[in-house]
């Protein structure tokens, strides 16, 4: 099923409470739950002693919390400005294996919100790795987060499992907590297409050449498109792609850094990003406009 479609409510649904961290134990969890979603070193497992500290001097850390009030998941965000005004900055969300997949994650980020608008601050900032589709999905597609620059290497070397064999480029992102785009996105869920006709409207970038089954390069990028709109395609499985050839997915890499650079120097931004079943696969794009 592409996620596209929105899941509906099963019966057996967990209940999921979203509050501020109860205890010093439940900040110790948040290092526990880092390294169980990352299989990070400590070296980069940020310590629950400056999580406290953070999280009184302005950040915004909240966790999410089963039936049986274990923690399952926290989003963690810092006090920050830009252009002169108040932000918070998105340092993690994360959510136990276990819990995935039930939207622990997208509660933990509707609270963020609510927390963050309450404090009368409305941008969350965040960065995200273009290679990681479902992670495009979720900030683009259902949180209707803009993708507005593209840093290289942004992180440097990471001991994290997801970033291992690449440089470690970004996304970067900005959520516009009281617009009308994201209360609309956030209130109806990712925008429902009609693929058979939208992939005729819009142009499309670059094509995928399957060279082995589950294997696609990328043709060379179109990078004199004037059009308001246009779509980016990439693998919806790159994860798979950079586990079994490290040299493929370094060529994507490149093709990512190429068009998102090019592109946003010429005042586009991303705005979403879609997944669409095509002859029982997915497709995953970039949708990318001219900003207003």
């Amino acid at each position: 099923m592409s996620p596209a479609v929105r899941r509906k409510k099963r019966k057996d649904e967990i209940k999921v409470s979203v509050a501020p961290l109860h205890n010093m134990a439940d900040y110790k969890a948040c290092e526990d739950i880092q390294r169980e979603v990352w299989h990070s070193q400590d070296l980069d497992i940020f310590p629950a002693q400056m999580l406290l500290v953070a999280s009184r001097t302005g950040g915004i850390l909240l966790g999410a919390y089963n039936s049986l009030g274990d923690l399952i998941g926290f989003a963690f965000s810092i006090l920050g400005v830009l252009n002169g005004e108040p932000i918070q900055h998105s340092c993690m969300l994360a959510v136990r294996a276990a819990y995935r997949n039930f939207d622990v994650g997208f509660k933990l980020k509707l609270a963020q919100r609510k927390e963050a608008l309450k404090r009368k601050i409305t941008a969350v900032t965040s960065s995200f790795d273009p290679v990681l589709p479902m992670n495009a999905y979720f900030t683009l597609g259902k949180l209707g987060a803009r993708a507005t620059a593209y840093e290289e290497n942004f992180c440097g070397e990471t001991t994290s499992s997801s970033d291992r064999g690449l440089p470690t480029d970004r996304l970067m992102t900005y959520w516009d907590l009281d617009s009308n785009s994201v209360i609309g996105r956030l209130d109806a869920g990712p925008q429902r297409h009609d693929f058979r006709k939208e992939l005729k409207q819009y142009t499309i970038i670059n094509h995928l050449d399957e060279v082995a089954p589950g294997m696609a390069n990328s043709s060379a990028v179109k990078l004199n498109c004037t059009e308001d709109q246009f779509l980016f395609e990439v693998p919806y499985n790159l994860p798979e792609i950079k586990s079994r050839d490290l040299g493929m997915a370094l060529e994507w890499q490149g093709k990512l850094r190429q068009a998102f650079r090019h592109y946003f120097k010429k005042d586009y931004v991303a705005t979403d990003f879609w997944v669409m079943e095509q002859d029982g696969r997915l497709r995953a794009f970039y949708f990318l406009e001219k900003n207003k």
